[in-house]
């Protein structure tokens, strides 16, 4: 034993999935975490006889596996509070429906509970960071530095003020507040997420652009997400709403959009060549009726790609392992080609190339020294995923999130052996139960 470097933790006999840039795989590996960060990963032989101190907390991960968190680059968390509220309706009219929800009922105590719920589920299911667009950006800010969740979340922009009560005029000015108070915090990234062209003008768009590139952080926004806003945008603006962005400069390296289903080829090449990051997010196009984005095209001409639930309204849940499913097997069919989008890329989508299109590739994505101690534990002792040949296949199309046994974000455990450990669940539940009760009362999806 070398006493000069313990641990906090160790991580012990498991089947350790980097994800790193080697693709390193471990069968009986461990991970020594000291503090928030991966000190070493190795063999358990070698790792253990280093880094194990008296105050050395020991997980033993035999049957199960250890990779990176997951990683959903687009979702509105707090949406949680109206899952089941408005469904089998196109975007359009499934849109209005929601905001009259969201302007009679969302304000700061209520956010807390969607939040709370909605990364509650998402820790659940082995996501330990969400790019998230939704009201009240600071509330839910304080949710995840409570519970320990890794947050990216900024200023909103739409034409309206409700129902945060922010006049346009002053989203700006209320941006920069936020982005000062978190540009330095260990679990909160700012970013800032105008809504879409469609309902944001122009001048805030650059308002908005011009706030990211002050602070140097991402802009999302959701961009070509059905044919109607498409033609909507082009009307208005004579282009389409790439073009448009783009027109305005805000295509970069620092921006993510959100859906792109509808994009000819040459807005593909655009993206390409703007680096501009794509979040796919199969399961609500799906149901909203809005396509098939082509995302095979996207990844074979060089765009960045990743993979997002978008919120729990519009696809009604917040499982990043259905998402990766569909991402796999839904172009394989559309297409009639199952090469396409095979296992092993779609896991990076959802880990190292997620973290890399969003700016955190130095801190999570993958399991090294040096990177944050963002990782869970995946029970394998079941039947349904017994015998294991490919890894990667496994995490694709037989892993689902009540596998995940147990979950660390910056060294934390925030989930132990399906126990939470930082936030009263029950609670929660009761009170949104509670919400719901007088939400469905006002019948506001009907």
């Amino acid at each position: 034993m070398n006493s000069t470097q313990p641990a906090d933790k160790l991580i012990l006999h498991g089947l350790i999935i980097t994800m790193d840039d080697q693709l390193t795989v471990l069968d009986d590996g461990a991970v020594a975490i000291a503090g928030a960060g991966i000190v070493a990963v190795g063999p358990t032989s070698e790792v253990s006889a280093q880094f194990v101190g008296p105050a050395t907390e020991v997980i033993d991960a035999t049957g199960q596996l250890v990779m990176p968190g997951l990683i959903n680059t687009h979702t509105h968390a707090a949406d949680s509070l109206f899952r089941g509220l408005v469904d089998d309706l196109a975007l359009e009219p499934w849109l209005e429906r929601l905001w009259v929800a969201e302007r009679k009922f969302l304000r700061p105590e209520t956010v807390r509970l969607g939040a709370q719920l909605a990364q509650a589920e998402m820790i659940r299911g082995g996501t330990t960071a969400a790019l998230d667009m939704f009201w009240y950006p600071e509330v839910s800010a304080q949710v995840a530095k409570a519970i320990g969740f890794r947050l990216m979340t900024g200023p909103v922009y739409f034409d309206f003020a409700e129902p945060d009560n922010i006049p346009v005029e002053q989203r700006t000015a209320r941006g920069r507040e936020f982005l000062q108070e978190y540009q330095r915090d260990p679990l909160i990234v700012p970013c800032v997420t105008p809504h879409s062209t469609y309902t944001v003008s122009p001048q805030y768009l650059q308002e908005a652009q011009a706030l990211a590139d002050e602070f140097g952080v991402l802009l999302s926004t959701h961009t070509s997400e059905t044919n109607a806003e498409v033609a909507t945008v082009s009307q208005r603006y004579g282009q389409s709403p790439p073009r448009h962005l783009d027109g305005m400069g805000m295509l970069t390296e620092r921006t993510v959009l959100a859906h792109c289903v509808h994009l000819p080829d040459d807005e593909i090449s655009l993206l390409a060549q703007r680096q501009t990051v794509v979040a796919h997010c199969p399961l609500s196009n799906l149901k909203l009726g809005s396509g098939v984005a082509p995302i095979p095209g996207m990844r074979q001409n060089g765009v960045r790609t990743t993979l997002g639930t978008d919120g729990p309204v519009s696809g009604n849940d917040l499982d990043m392992w259905l998402t990766m499913r569909l991402a796999a097997v839904l172009h394989k069919g559309v297409q009639q080609n199952p090469t396409l989008m095979p296992a092993l890329e779609v896991v990076k989508m959802a880990t190292c190339d997620a973290a890399s299109a969003l700016g955190l590739g130095d801190k999570i994505g993958s399991l090294a020294p040096g990177k944050q101690a963002d990782l869970i534990l995946i029970n394998l002792e079941q039947p349904h995923l017994t015998p294991l040949y490919d890894v990667y296949s496994h995490l694709v199309y037989a892993v689902g999130r009540a596998d995940v046994a147990t979950v660390l974000i910056r060294g934390r455990v925030v989930m132990q052996e399906r126990e939470l450990t930082t936030l009263d669940e029950a609670s929660v539940i009761a009170a949104v139960e509670e919400l719901g009760q007088t939400i469905k009362k006002q019948q506001i999806g009907n």
